[in-house]
């Protein structure tokens, strides 16, 4: 029998330190060679598009796939788990939340590996639910001095200020990106900005930063010359940064930046490549979190004891 957890499931379930722990291992394997990891691929209608992207992580003995539909009326997320030896689909589940935690998590783990100090100021740019997980990703491997968060609406950069401090993460709302990020130690910008807003001067006490709002060619958040600025640049998956990273492609274009450069988060997690100095991370999601996470949310449900629907597929 499948699994079906729905999206209410799934936010019952997720727990940030173990999304936080289950990413961490599959960047560890990926950089073991341990895991096979497919870009997205997009199909194009006339008004939307279909995202499909899968991985198979064999220390797990699973694999899966994610796919989502984004059209005007918004974006829709599915997730099937397949069990590596019988091929059995295990589950069926809503991939909205499990998306907006893995994407959090892979920053957090980003931070560990590359900030590598036990706290420090934090800025960040958005307002919407996935701020929140950048957010909680965050305090999950770091302590917090202080936090401070910018969106261009003021009434939603008040509001998320207010929903991070219920959530024990005590936030503060600027007026501008420049008061965000005077001196902070770390940031972490995940917008809907096609136009870069974030310059090597504005970023210039920034030791770690964390760019996660676009996987589009033609849209990015921080200039070439911001790029140029950090002495290392880290990806989750350099072949899938060079068709849709917009950051690094327009810097690449610009001659501000060189894809000889770049440094795989799985490397660095499994020991095999270092970040020095000042660094970047940048973001764009890949499969291999998604199987990993829903793994473990698979794992918690069975361990629940609670009666989760199922259907038989096989």
């Amino acid at each position: 029998m499948t699994l079906v957890l729905s999206e209410r499931d799934v936010q019952d379930l997720i727990d940030m330190d173990e999304v936080v722990s289950s990413v961490e291992e599959a960047f560890r394997r990926k950089g073991a060679g341990d895991v096979s990891n497919s870009m997205r691929t997009r199909s194009r209608g006339s008004d939307s598009v279909l995202n499909v992207m899968h991985a198979s992580l064999a220390y797990l003995g699973r694999g899966g796939l994610k796919a989502y539909m984004s059209s005007r009326a918004g974006s829709r997320f599915a997730f099937i788990l397949f069990d590596a030896a019988s091929s059995v689909p295990l589950a069926i589940m809503g991939a909205d939340v499990l998306g907006r935690y893995r994407t959090g998590a892979a920053s957090g783990v980003a931070t560990k590996y590359l900030y590598r100090r036990p706290s420090g100021r934090v800025a960040i740019f958005g307002s919407g639910k996935q701020a929140l997980t950048q957010a909680l990703a965050l305090g999950s491997v770091m302590g917090i001095d202080e936090l401070r968060v910018w969106s261009p609406n003021r009434e939603r950069r008040d509001a998320f200020a207010r929903k991070l401090s219920e959530a024990g993460l005590a936030a503060s709302p600027h007026e501008s990106p420049e008061q965000a990020l005077r001196g902070a130690d770390v940031a972490s910008a995940i917008t809907s900005s096609k136009e870069p807003f974030l310059t090597d001067v504005m970023l210039s006490s920034v030791s770690h930063a964390n760019i996660c709002g676009s996987n589009v060619a033609s849209h990015s958040e921080v200039s070439a010359a911001a790029v140029q600025s950090f002495d290392t640049v880290a990806v989750d998956d350099v072949a899938q940064a060079k068709v849709e990273y917009g950051d690094l492609i327009q810097a690449a274009a610009a001659g501000a930046f060189s894809w000889d450069s770049a440094v795989e988060l799985g490397d660095i997690v499994a020991g095999k490549r270092k970040g020095e100095g000042r660094t970047l991370f940048k973001s764009g999601g890949v499969a291999l979190e998604d199987v990993a996470v829903a793994s473990m949310l698979y794992d918690r449900a069975l361990k629940s004891g609670r009666p989760y629907p199922s259907v038989e597929l096989a």
